[in-house]
């Protein structure tokens, strides 16, 4: 009886072998995941929310303090901002029309967001695993009332409806579309 290993023919699996043991592999791997559970999904929300609402919180500290460079980086660079005044696309556009309308802090004043609701827009799962990071919330929709705060003047105050994508792991504003309750209906 030879006892030698033969490397040329025993370390390859036939084709059908191989295809065989791929799909029970894969079989195998399938039948532990499924679609994450609701908890899962919760606690990938409760993150996405706390998230956004840091973010839109460093919003109103760079807008407060007169830097429009950090307030817009926030925005994604083919953004769109809807107002009364029109329609604004990207986020050096967007960027300007601020300075041209906020030439100086003191017209900026100061910036107050009190959020209204958050909604997750859609969820991305990138995973086979029904584990959630809130990266694969992969939008979310936020209304909020914003206030501007003047020393010398009385506050102007509005809404705004924000959609926020998950775009390389990090959070930008897609559309923003606010409101002055100021103004005449």
């Amino acid at each position: 009886m030879d006892r030698h290993y033969n490397w040329t023919t025993n370390w390859r699996m036939p084709v059908a072998g191989r295809a065989v043991a791929a799909f029970l592999l894969s079989a195998s791997l399938l039948a532990g995941c499924g679609e994450p559970s609701p908890e899962a999904i919760e606690l990938a929300e409760l993150e996405a929310v706390e998230e956004i609402e840091a973010i839109l919180e460093a919003q109103g500290a760079d807008w407060s303090r007169g830097d429009l460079e950090a307030f817009t980086s926030i925005y994604s660079e083919d953004c769109v901002y809807i107002s009364t005044s029109g329609i604004v696309e990207g986020r050096r556009a967007l960027m300007e029309r601020y300075r041209s309308r906020y030439p100086d802090r003191a017209a900026m004043g100061s910036l107050k967001l009190d959020i209204i609701e958050m909604r997750p827009a859609f969820v991305t799962v990138r995973s086979m695993l029904p584990v959630l990071k809130s990266t694969d919330i992969g939008g979310m929709s936020v209304v909020a009332r914003w206030t501007l705060s003047y020393a010398d003047r009385q506050p102007s105050t509005g809404l705004t409806l924000i959609v926020l994508r998950c775009i390389g792991g990090e959070w930008k504003i897609i559309h923003d579309a606010s409101m002055s309750s100021d103004a005449p209906e």
